[in-house]
């Protein structure tokens, strides 16, 4: 039933705009003698439904004869919008009554077919007519009001973990995980089942991130399945995660699967397979086939709310998740609903809360859903208008969606339904940025203007108070997506006028579909859509891991003639269409349209028929690698505000387009051919956003500081003809976001440096300031003093700096946001800047400080406000190529108390003392040392350690014996590589919980084989042995070797002769065997391979290979037996 709901007072909004765009149409219609009455009659009927939309919009959700008449009047406002946009050309001027933003232009000053036009008028009378004689029927009232709640604060969401109560599930599922667990075909399955919104995808993203399981699993795979169920598609989307490419060009669903077996060969994969829905057990087993050949111990976790999906999917029992407590409800509640305020301040909230809480029966969801609509509203009684709204008495067999959320979206204003409604277009899952979407808003007249703002401001102002509503949610990607509950929702709102393909629309008219969705090549069945001449929106989206792909058949969606006729469409993407190029006539044809996407296709030029399209607003030609030019004639794009030509073959940017008044969005990234921009480019009077990052620009043209109002300008390259530019930076007072200044050499006088005035740029996030060649020590410290940024700064890196140290405001205490810094090959300074004092600062990284000798409490300790917590939320830190560094020091025991990482590479000078870190490091995940003195392993290695999961060691030559001490329990994965010295592996100190062990370049330990075991490390699963060059005549020898050990690989032992055949006997649960680049091994053992192997991969042995064919190989009898058998990565 939910399904079909619309969205009423979305139509309130579009009636209203509608209505009052009517008084120009009838000036318009008069000069041709249109009858002026049939239009005024039209606006009466439009005031007359609208006034009955609130109480429609309360009671469509039981009454499905009103849910059908909403959608009844959705289809006439709709006929009446396309009605007027046809034939006034003022009727959306920005000079009208209602201050709309854009005039449509180019349309004919006159009517030629008057009757026609009464006609149509009529035509939409009459339905009017006929929905408002239902009202009594109905028992539909007029006037019903609707309680407006307070709009939400600017700032986003309260950072942190939104997860309660979980962590008894999350222990539960990390046990499985890294464990030994099996299942069928030697794959674990662990399915998660519970309702929707329960909170299943959060715990599964809770223990995909852990650090333990990042360790255990060498591959990681996470992917949304919800109704897709074709097993290519699914096959291709993990090809293309597991691999991190998108260049593969089989279209065979064997052929594909072919080459995923051969990239997780010996590999531990860990897949996700979130919100399964519908997925049957033929396809399954085809879709799990491959993973049977990941390396043992793989797992896979499945997400589902169907307990049959569940367990015919599962290798172990379900894991059914239980609804939260109230309590629980109550703290994620609390953190949503009360982020501004202490809500100890607000007694009569709290007790209304804890009512809404225990309505929300437990479900995450809905609790966040609602706190997101009350967040920062004071007003008890709207409070109480929530908890006492009549949707919670509804029986849940009526309605499929869950009231919380059905009312977070009821008591949105007008203007934001019609905002998240379109939004239903989206696949779920689907990533999607601000600007994207902000611009398919403008596209489709969803965006009112606001006290002079911009479209854009407008745009950008409601996708913040729906993402404060906790309806949008941002990943780490700075893209968003919504809850797969929600996407549901935003669909029954929107009704039948949008359309995904590849969803079920048989219950919808064709004719009334207005918006399309289209994500591959998805062309059958879709003939009645190319007949539908009322289509607004035909978008295509890429789907999962689109990389240098085309999908799309030349056959298109409709044919070039049929395109043509569509003379309603606004939006309209061929992103990736093989033949995007023979449908550029039609498109010129298209008046109206606003949107045009032809990113990733193959157009050289851009015809005069697209620059005579006035009417369009955006244009993206991002990855045409064709694309050498723009024409003159781009200035007859007079409304057109983004333009992107990012990663295309642009040399020139002519000086015509700078007649592009409304530009707002100018993006030129990776423009490698383009050297400089023209120079009138200051007629750009509305251009707000330039990047030009990685565009190899000479100079920057002095006109350029004349844009004064421009709000993000990516990099700026101080020039030798231009030293003094950088002082104009004091004129852009309106930057954000990101900003590069390069060439920093080049400044020819320090005192315009601190005319720039970056301090005063308080929405300027991310700083990078670079120096490309030599610069006088004491000129490059002046330059760096007086570039210090606003503090509300949360990116910094500096490179190349070339002074003897850091001016006191990097690291000054009152940087609070800084998360993120990076000081690079700053070779002539001596001393690091206090950045402990950074009390946010999440990840710092320090690399080429060639004179460098101590590190000591400077480093937090600046003189002035000692503070008893240093790095209070550093989680990463790394030095890198520090060749002076002797000592490091530091007497706090609070330092580096969240430090989960931390990496040593390349200091070959560094001592550590026992005073260093004294016992702080309880958070400590991961270590990496390379290139360092034994030292630095030994003294690192003796402090207490307790959550340690990863140990990496590589090229420390001075390392004999390993361990040298007791190592924390906890580490589960230890790689030593490059070790020439390491002669021997102690018999103790070994961690108990070890499971992966690799040996890499570490030949004198197969000199003296004899004198070392691994046999007491019980736990160990994995063990790696590569790059030994040393003779090796025969291995292991016996008892040298884990009797637990699941898999071995024996790679580069150029000089390997034989295996030990009575030694691997003695593997009884060895399941794989993987042998490369072994040149000399000629053979295998005469008692044969053991019995519990059941994958074996020889890679480039040569003699080995000739054995082992099958049939006729002279080893062959001794591993016919074995069930995957790969030579070469082909099977056999």
């Amino acid at each position: 039933m939910a399904a079909e709901m619309v969205g009423g007072a979305a139509l309130s909004f579009a009636l209203q705009e509608l209505s009052r765009s009517l008084p120009c149409l009838v000036d318009f219609l008069g000069k041709s003698k249109v009858n002026e009455w049939l239009v005024k009659k039209l606006k009466i009927k439009l005031l007359s439904a609208d006034r009955l939309l609130n109480d429609a919009e309360a009671k469509q959700i039981k009454d499905r004869n009103v849910r059908q008449w909403l959608e009844n009047l959705k289809e006439a406002i709709a006929d009446a919008e396309d009605l007027v946009y046809m034939l006034n050309p003022d009727a959306r001027s920005s000079s009208s009554s209602i201050g709309m933003f854009y005039k449509v232009r180019n349309l004919p000053s006159r009517i030629n077919h008057k009757n026609n036009v009464e006609d149509k008028i009529k035509g939409t009378l009459g339905m009017l007519d006929y929905i408002l004689d239902q009202k009594d029927e109905l028992s539909l009232r007029e006037g019903v009001e609707t309680i407006a709640f307070r709009r939400s604060s600017k700032s986003s969401m309260v950072e942190g973990c939104d997860i309660y109560g979980r962590s008894d599930d999350k222990l539960a599922i990390l046990n499985l995980l890294c464990s030994n667990e099996e299942g069928g075909d030697n794959i674990c399955v662990i399915p998660i089942v519970g309702m929707g919104g329960i909170g299943k995808t959060s715990l599964a993203q809770l223990v995909y991130t852990d650090d333990e399981v990042n360790q255990f699993f060498n591959v990681k795979v996470w992917i949304t399945v919800s109704d897709e169920s074709d097993v290519f598609v699914l096959t291709k989307t993990i090809y293309e995660k597991a691999t991190s490419s998108g260049n593969s060009n089989v279209m065979e669903t064997f052929e594909l699967q072919l080459e995923l077996k051969k990239f997780l060969q010996g590999k531990r994969l860990l897949l996700v397979l979130d919100d399964v829905c519908n997925l049957k057990y033929e396809n399954w087993c085809e879709l799990r086939s491959p993973f049977k050949f990941a390396a043992y111990g793989s797992k896979i976790v499945v997400t589902t709310r169907n307990k049959k999906i569940a367990s015919r999917m599962g290798s172990v029992p379900n894991y059914p998740l239980q609804l939260l407590s109230e309590e629980d409800c109550f703290q994620l509640f609390e953190k949503h609903a009360f982020s501004n305020v202490e809500p100890n301040a607000y007694p009569v909230l709290v007790e209304i809360a804890k009512q809404i809480v225990k309505k929300c029966k437990g479900l995450p969801l809905a609790v966040k859903s609602l706190a997101g609509l009350l967040r920062t509203e004071l007003d008890p009684k709207k409070w109480k208008h929530v908890l006492e709204n009549e949707i919670w008495d509804l029986p849940q067999e009526e309605c499929n969606i869950l009231p919380a959320l059905w009312l977070s979206y009821y008591y949105l204003p007008p203007c934001l339904k019609r905002c998240f409604s379109y939004c239903s277009i989206f696949p779920k899952d689907y990533e999607f940025k601000k600007i994207d979407l902000t611009c398919l808003w403008m596209a489709g007249d969803l965006l009112l203007p606001e006290n002079k703002m911009m479209p854009e401001e407008v745009g950008e102002k409601y996708f913040d108070e729906l993402e404060s509503r906790s309806l949008f949610e941002k990943n780490n990607t700075k893209g968003f997506t919504m809850h797969g509950l929600l996407n549901d929702l935003a669909k029954f709102v929107a009704g039948g006028s949008y359309l995904r393909l590849g969803d079920n629309y048989s219950g919808v008219h064709p004719n009334r579909i207005r918006h399309v969705l289209w994500t591959a090549n998805q062309i059958h069945g879709t003939k009645e859509l190319s007949e539908n001449k009322v289509i607004r929106t035909l978008l295509r989206l890429d789907k999962g891991n689109e990389v240098n792909q085309e999908f799309i058949n030349e056959e298109f969606l409709i044919h070039p003639k049929r395109l043509e006729n569509l003379k309603c469409l606004r939006v309209l993407s061929l992103r990736r269409v093989v033949a995007a190029t023979k449908f550029l006539d039609s498109i010129g044809k298209l008046k109206f349209l606003r949107y045009l996407d032809l990113s990733w296709t193959e157009i050289e030029e851009i015809p005069y028929t697209i620059c005579r399209m006035c009417n369009l607003q955006t244009l993206l030609l991002y990855q045409c690698r064709n694309l050498g030019r723009l024409p003159d004639s781009i200035d007859n794009l007079k409304d057109l505000r983004h333009l992107d030509l990012s990663y295309t073959q642009i040399g020139e940017i002519p000086d015509t387009a700078c007649n592009l008044h409304c530009l707002h969005t100018l993006l030129l990234r990776s423009c490698r051919k383009l050297k400089c921009l023209p120079t009138s480019i200051d007629r750009l009077i509305n251009l707000r956003r330039l990047e030009i990052s990685d565009t190899p620009l000479t100079e920057m043209p002095r006109q350029i500081f004349n844009l004064r109002n421009l709000e993000m300008l990516s990099d700026i390259s101080v020039s030798t003809n231009n030293g003094s530019s950088i002082k104009r930076l004091a004129e852009f007072h309106h930057l954000r976001g990101n900003l590069c200044i390069r060439n920093l050499e080049n400044v020819a006088y320090v005192e315009d440096v601190s005319e720039a005035n970056l301090k005063d740029k308080k929405c300027i996030t991310d700083l990078r300031l670079e120096w490309n060649g030599d610069t006088d020590e004491h000129r490059a410290q002046e330059v760096l003093n007086n570039l210090q940024p606003h503090t509300d700064l949360e990116q910094l890196y500096i490179i190349n700096y070339g002074g003897r140290s850091f001016p006191d405001w990097i690291g000054d205490y009152s940087f609070s946001h800084i998360v993120d810094m990076w000081l690079s090959n700053c070779k002539k300074c001596y001393k690091l800047p206090a950045v402990g004092q950074l009390s946010s600062l999440k990840s710092l990284r320090v690399d080429g400080f060639d004179v460098l000798e101590t590190i000591g409490d400077e480093l937090y300790i600046s003189g002035r406000f000692p503070i008893t917590k240093p790095f209070k939320s550093l989680q990463t830190l790394t030095f890198k190529c520090m060749p002076q560094w002797k000592k490091w020091s530091l007497v706090g025991c609070e330092v580096f108390s969240q430090l989960k990482e931390i990496h040593l590479l390349d200091c070959p000078s560094l001592t550590l003392n026992g005073t260093c870190f004294v016992d702080s490091l309880q958070s400590l995940t991961h270590v990496k040392i390379l290139k360092c003195r034994r030292q630095v392993v030994a003294s690192l290695l003796s402090r207490q350690l307790p959550s340690l999961c990863s140990l990496y060691i590589e090229h420390c030559t001075e390392l004999v014996s390993f361990p040298e001490r007791r190592l924390p329990t906890k580490i589960l994965t230890i790689k030593v590589s490059g070790c020439t010295r390491l002669e021997s592996f102690s018999d103790e100190g070994w961690p108990s919980n070890l499971k992966s062990l690799s040996i890499v370049g570490c030949g004198k330990l197969f000199v003296n084989r004899g004198q070392w075991s691994l046999c007491t490390l019980t736990s160990l699963t994995s063990l790696d042995f590569t790059g030994i060059d040393e003779v090796v005549d025969s291995f292991p020898e016996e008892g040298q070797i884990p009797k637990a050990l699941t898999s071995l690989k024996l790679s580069k032992l150029r000089n390997l002769r034989t295996l030990n055949g009575m030694a691997f006997r003695q593997l009884i649960s060895l399941k794989v065997l993987s042998i490369s680049f072994c040149d000399q091994l000629n053979c295998f053992p005469e008692e044969g391979l053991p019995a519990s192997l059941y994958q074996l991969d020889i890679i480039s042995c040569r003699l080995l290979k000739e054995r082992c064919q099958r049939d006729k190989g002279q080893d062959w009898s001794k591993i016919a037996r074995i069930s995957h058998i790969c030579i070469d990565k082909e099977y056999i």
